[in-house]
């Protein structure tokens, strides 16, 4: 996904008995170390170029990197025990909307376990399959970004929606935390940057603090 964050002179000295040839040297063995110094600072800005901004996505590219047939890719806790913690199981779990397989997976039922958790209060009905999340929700939901928004894909035989976790202001990417329901006995959670292009829409309900935005 382009990322975020990625003149000394030895000096000369005229004098007696071979002074200046001394100085030349030690000026060359000065420049050399200068040379030195600079390569390693700037081999340390690329390296910490890379951990802060993230991986660069390609052109209309998804770089999940994380897939896992367990609950490895996600945040919060949750898990086939955590999931009927709070309020979102009732709209969202295995005989509600959606349906979460064996393991249990659903898309519908993590974005809303995690609004949850950050404190959003039962909204006392289900917003439906994952394709009508940003049309029940419209006043919600922009083309903005923002931690603890939700993405809404609209496409797809059921849509998609995965939380906001990360933002790169720079690049226009967002790392996105899901879990998947494939139908049957598939199932998988993820997580990974994303252009914010691919998005439909970002549906804010529970946003959290900009300060943990990457800028």
């Amino acid at each position: 996904m382009a990322k975020e964050w990625r003149n000394c002179y030895g000096t000369h000295h005229i004098g007696k008995g071979g002074l200046l040839a001394m100085n030349v040297v030690r000026s060359k063995r000065q420049s050399s170390f200068d040379r030195a110094a600079l390569g390693a600072l700037v081999s340390i800005a690329v390296v910490l170029s890379v951990l802060v901004a993230g991986p660069t996505p390609r052109a209309g590219a998804s770089l999940y990197t994380c897939k896992s047939p367990g609950y490895s890719c996600v945040i919060g806790g949750y898990n086939a025990t955590t999931m009927s913690r709070y309020w979102a199981d009732k709209y969202y779990g295995a005989d509600t909307k959606g349906g979460i397989g064996t393991p249990p997976h659903n898309c519908t039922l993590y974005a809303a376990w995690m609004l949850a958790r950050n404190g959003l209060p039962d909204p006392g009905r289900s917003w439906g399959y994952a394709d009508q999340w940003g049309v029940v929700l419209a006043a919600h939901t922009n083309a903005t970004p923002a931690i603890g928004s939700i993405a809404w894909f609209a496409g797809g035989a059921m849509g998609h929606v995965a939380y906001v976790a990360q933002i790169n202001w720079t690049n226009h990417t967002v790392f996105l935390v899901a879990d998947n329901y494939s139908g049957g006995v598939n199932g998988y959670t993820s997580s990974g940057w994303v252009a914010t292009s691919s998005v439909s829409g970002f549906i804010h309900l529970r946003d959290l603090v900009t300060a943990q935005v990457k800028k």
